[in-house]
């Protein structure tokens, strides 16, 4: 049986050491699964075979919430850094 969205997000809170945003979680964790169910179907696995399930899902869950929360930051920046830019062109 897959690990269900409660325990999953404590899981990955743990692994990385923070509480989520559940809004932020819920989008991390359906690119996971999505992305873990495409990676064993490819590999003609089921869920949980070969390592392929709960464990993996944990760690794929947590490096998709670094990867989301990275480019929310360069998204950001990159707007720090374009209005710097127009105030100094203005000046």
């Amino acid at each position: 049986r897959m690990i269900g969205s409660w325990a999953l997000k404590a899981r990955v809170e743990e692994n990385l050491g923070v509480a989520l945003a559940p809004g932020f979680f819920d989008k991390a964790e359906q690119y996971a699964r999505r992305k873990l169910d495409l990676c064993n179907e490819r590999a003609g696995r089921q869920y949980g075979e070969d390592g392929y399930g709960d464990e993996y899902l944990v760690l794929l869950t947590a490096d998709t919430v670094r990867e989301m929360a990275f480019s929310e930051y360069t998204m950001i920046r990159s707007a720090e850094i374009m209005a710097a830019r127009g105030k100094a062109a203005e000046a």
